[in-house]
């Protein structure tokens, strides 16, 4: 019996402790993508500013033409902005790229809840992107229902699910 016991306790910590890791990955998976959301605004903005930058030095070039001005000088700062454009645009590739995987990784574990609020409100919080505000507008509750109640509950429901696959 003494054996029994032991074992059944050892089982219990083993799930506790799971059940720990699972909510530290989803809801790291949950940081992860808002924080790659604003990584990728923040290169999109970056790379406007460089094309902006470009057109300024193409117009200078284009104003300065063939018979003044040192040649090539202008020509060569719109080839610097096109290679720095270039080099963001990939990066901002593989951003994108690692964003979708994310959000169909969540996808697959909101898909699990079977509250539909709470499935709602994930998703248009961590996969649309959505402030807590147009989460709350949307829903038709208060911003202090969404962000106190709703979900800190849709994570507990979530947390709650065996397998979430967070670790896939």
């Amino acid at each position: 019996m003494m054996h029994d016991e032991k074992f059944k306790e050892i089982k219990k910590k083993e799930r506790k402790s799971r059940n720990k890791r699972e909510k530290t990955s989803v809801e790291e998976l949950f940081n992860q993508t808002s924080r790659l959301t604003v990584q990728i605004d923040a290169k999109l903005q970056e790379i406007e500013h460089w094309r902006e930058f470009a057109s300024k030095a193409s117009a200078v070039y284009s104003a300065v033409g063939k018979g003044g001005g040192k040649p090539g000088k202008n020509k060569s700062k719109v080839e610097d902005c096109v290679c720095k454009i270039a080099d963001i645009e990939e990066s901002l590739r593989n951003d994108m790229d690692e964003l979708i995987g994310l959000k169909e990784k969540l996808m697959r574990i909101i898909d699990k809840i079977d509250v539909p609020e709470y499935k709602s409100l994930l998703i248009n919080r961590y996969v649309c992107g959505k402030t807590w505000e147009q989460v709350a507008e949307s829903m038709g509750y208060s911003y202090v229902h969404i962000v106190n109640r709703l979900h800190p509950r849709a994570l507990e429901k979530i947390n709650g699910i065996d397998g979430t696959g967070a670790d896939d």
